[in-house]
């Protein structure tokens, strides 16, 4: 039997009563049609401790051979590693003639057109024809019953008891996502059959009537029955909004004002204009719900087949793809809420893992504990074992990088409690084939193990809050800044753990209370909402940092989109400024607030100040922008805006909180770790160097050459886990001195 537990205070995978602490494996082997494998591979990774194997598979529907080259596989693992558990990653795309014979189930345009799309995955690559529905009913019954026939399959082989779950994949590169833009040269998704009757039920449990529908659309047209996908003008906000913004349509000369771009009227700045245009914000709602409920449909199928086995998915990405056209974020809470999904899945973000940097992660972890789920990471880490491009694309570029980053890596999962596999994606594998490599993992293993027989109950003071709804009301541009610039650059420096939920969590017994609490994007929340928020707040008087628009929309006022929404939120009365601005700021020169007292005087922030191996001219590389803007009228001013002098940093006593708000989108980590030294919560690290920290164990990744000091709550025996050395006995402050890239691992007794 296997399902997910407590065990020492947070969830944990379990097996006939053994608990699996990280790491895990995947290899690629299945190549189309044949098989590549390694055997020495899979017998060093076994005796290096690695127990759980996901293996790459196919239906038989899609692939006639499936079962054999799962076979072929699984049976080499078991005979190299007797005792190793398997998860089969079942892909469950349709067939070419599937999709031929069902063009009304493929996405469409508004013109009618459906184009076809290059569908790229570990075990099956083709042209698709049409790119298939992720939330077509006739997909998921046929595709489903392809997974019931292979799944039952695989039960009936000798080692069944060996598989101890299921790992869904579908979408591009197997990740449920969709690989067409929603809005293409004026044209439309999704016009197909299959969203069709997908839209006409969401908005049915959304709304009820028709004239519910008709009274929030401003539309006496619209029916339930047959609900008008939205033209692409209101689209606007999704990213024509962030393009004009950043490559203004215009010659800008050094004598002339630079205009705000013109909108269509459609939406205010980068948020979509829901008082006028609720039906967009509910197209992209019911585009992301829609994938999610397929997850849901094929996860029952395995759960009514063997209830007794996990079920998984990659689902939930915020970060490292499109917020809205992507279609694989906004379903997450609907997801883990269920009852039949044990773990979600997703690679980290690729923009910052050199050596000094930092992988930026897609998922808010603890709001999967506090469901008794698990968040896995696919680690896909590189090493000097890949080929010059992705040695040179990730800067690592021999053993001791290598090595480096799998121990930063590795520490992150320890101290956050993240489950993990090692994913080598070349095929046959060589991305992790080294001597020194499997002893590391070998030594990994151990600590792993040592770390699920302690307290694994987190003790962060810091909890960051997000908003599942709130990615489909602005642009992609701002979800980037707000949150995967957040991911990638700046949280794992601030020097203190902190932990990470959606806001849906803050009503839950089992969250904690912090000291700290930071809205990164809750910018559409409801009465009761606010009410669940403020009474969080008010148990212990903690400090509320809101970012930029938090509570901007309330879905239940007459007038939904206001800087009245803000203010009621945030105890502090709110102006806007509907002219473009950009976000950076200075603290005030005089009279320095104490928030500010780790912060740079005369430093300008409100902008992405870091290293960034992205395209140049992409979007990805664009600056970020306020459009519209929100200023505080009351409260203490500790930072203005370098353009308007108007309020950056303010902060309130509110009514049982303190309220701070932080005008810019972009936050860095010297600004929040200012804010919560000033609210009381423990600094273990003052350098700007990455650190994951537990309640047991404490990861440093030097971003410097130099001295490094950590300062503890209280005396700690400090020893490094992979030197087995003695840094400290019964201290508060320890230091030494790293390189650039150096990771250190330490016990805390």
């Amino acid at each position: 039997m296997a399902d997910i537990r407590m065990y020492n205070g947070r969830p944990a995978i379990h097996v006939d009563g053994k608990f699996y602490p990280p790491m895990m494996a995947t290899i690629r082997t299945n190549n189309i049609d044949h098989m590549v494998i390694d055997r020495e591979y899979y017998r060093r990774l076994g005796a290096a401790g690695i127990r759980i194997f996901f293996v790459i598979c196919d239906t038989v529907w899609l692939k006639p051979n499936a079962l054999e080259l799962f076979r072929e596989e699984a049976e080499i693992i078991l005979e190299e590693v007797p005792d190793a558990l398997l998860v089969p990653r079942i892909g469950l795309h349709p067939t070419n003639e599937w999709i031929k014979a069902h063009p009304e189930e493929c996405l469409t345009y508004s013109d009618g057109s459906k184009p076809g799309v290059h569908l790229f995955s570990e075990s099956y690559i083709t042209d698709l024809p049409m790119h298939y529905s992720l939330c077509s009913d006739l997909w998921r019954e046929d595709a489903g019953k392809a997974l019931a026939e292979t799944w039952q399959m695989l039960m009936q082989l000798p080692y069944a008891d060996h598989i101890i779950g299921c790992f869904l994949a579908a979408g591009g590169t197997s990740e449920w996502y969709y690989m067409h833009p929603v809005v293409k040269n004026g044209l439309t998704l999704d016009h197909s059959e299959a969203f069709r009757r997908h839209f006409s039920r969401f908005l049915r449990a959304k709304y009820g009537t028709d004239a519910q529908l008709q009274k929030q659309w401003k539309n006496p047209d619209a029916t339930l029955a047959n609900p008008p996908i939205p033209d692409a003008e209101k689209h606007y906000f999704a990213g024509m909004v962030d393009h004009n913004c950043a490559v203004p349509p215009y010659s800008v000369l050094s004598n002339m004002d630079v205009p705000t771009p013109e909108g269509n009227g459609t939406s205010v700045g980068a948020i979509a204009n829901v008082d006028k245009n609720q039906d967009v914000h509910d197209f992209y709602l019911a585009w992301h719900e829609g994938t999610a409920d397929s997850v849901l449909h094929f996860a029952k199928i395995i759960k009514n087949l063997t209830p007794d086995k996990l079920v998984g998915a990659f689902y939930g990405a915020h970060g490292c793809t499109n917020f809205l056209t992507a279609g694989t974020s906004g379903g997450t809470v609907k997801i883990l809420d269920s009852d039949c999904v044990d773990f979600l899945a997703a690679p980290g973000v690729y923009e910052n893992r050199m050596a000094g940097g930092f992988e930026g992660q897609r998922e808010f972890h603890d709001s999967f504990a506090v469901r008794g789920k698990i968040y896995i990471v696919e680690q896909d880490t590189r090493t000097h074992m890949e080929n010059a491009y992705f040695r040179n694309k990730y800067g690592i570029y021999d053993l001791t990088d290598s090595i480096n980053i799998m121990k930063r890596e590795f520490g992150r999962n320890i101290a956050e409690d993240t489950q993990a596999w090692w994913f080598d994606q070349l095929l046959g594998g060589r991305r992790y084939k080294h001597n020194e490599l499997y002893s590391l993992i070998a030594r990994q293993q151990e600590i792993s193990a040592e770390s699920y027989t302690l307290n694994r109950e987190k003790t962060s003071e810091i909890a960051f809050i997000f908003d599942a709804e709130s990615l489909q009301l602005v642009s992609q541009q701002t979800s980037r800044d707000l949150i995967e610039m957040l991911h990638n650059h700046e949280i794992a420096r601030i020097g203190a753990p902190v932990d990470q939920y959606y806001h849906n969590d803050m009503a839950n017994p089992a969250m904690p209370d912090y000291k700290m609490y930071v809205f990164v994007n809750t910018i559409e929340l409801t009465d009761e909402e606010r009410c669940v928020i403020k009474e969080k707040l008010r148990k212990n008087n903690a400090a509320a940092v809101w970012i930029y628009a938090s509570g901007l929309v309330n879905p239940d006022r007459d007038k939904k989109l206001d800087a009245a929404n803000i203010t009621d939120l945030t105890e502090i009365p709110m102006e806007t400024d509907t002219e473009k601005r950009d976000g950076k700021y200075r603290l005030c020169d005089e009279n320095r607030h104490p928030i500010t007292a780790l912060m740079q005087p005369r430093f300008v922030y409100g902008w992405l100040d870091r290293r960034r191996n992205v395209v140049v001219g992409s979007d990805s590389a664009w600056e970020s922008y306020m459009f519209p803007a929100f200023y505080p009228t009351e409260g203490e001013v500790a930072a203005e805006f370098v353009n308007t002098g108007k309020p950056a940093i303010t902060v309130a006593e509110a009514n049982g909180f303190t309220s701070v708000f932080h005008g810019s989108k972009t936050i860095r980590f010297d600004v929040l770790r200012s804010i919560a030294a000033w609210a009381g919560c423990h600094i273990w690290c003052y350098s700007d160097d990455v650190t994951y920290i537990g309640r047991n164990y404490i990861t440093i990744h030097a971003s410097s050459n130099g001295k490094k000091t950590l300062h503890f709550p209280r005396p700690v025996k400090l020893t490094e886990v992979y030197e087995n050395q003695l840094y400290a006995e019964n201290a508060a402050e320890v230091s030494f001195d790293m390189y650039l890239g150096e990771t250190k691992m330490f016990r805390m007794e």
